[in-house]
């Protein structure tokens, strides 16, 4: 059991990783021509310990944590990394759908 969600959240954050360095290409686009006016992602006092304008450091943070859980298996830990992990496929999803128009 404990293999089978490791693995998803390894696939997730897989999956995550790769669709943030389109957004993040996107982003810098957007900065370039002047139309990302915005400080960070997630707002402080979000799930995320980082703040940033990119993916990428958000999607360290879940890896790192990932890598902690793997070692002690904390369940608290477990619940907060796949909150973060929802939180990433949400925001994502909604970049990209606003982008892509």
């Amino acid at each position: 059991m404990m293999l089978k969600i490791e693995q998803q959240l390894i696939d997730n954050i897989s999956q995550l990783l790769k669709r943030s360095i389109i957004a993040d290409s996107a982003l810098a686009q957007l900065k370039e021509d002047k139309q990302g006016n915005f400080s960070a992602i997630f707002p402080k006092g979000s799930v995320f310990k980082c703040t940033a304008m990119t993916f990428q450091p958000y999607i360290e943070e879940v890896a790192d944590e990932l890598m902690q859980w793997q070692q002690n298996k904390d369940q608290q830990l477990l619940v907060a990394l796949v909150k973060k992990i929802e939180q990433l496929f949400k925001v994502i999803a909604e970049f990209e759908t606003l982008y892509q128009k």
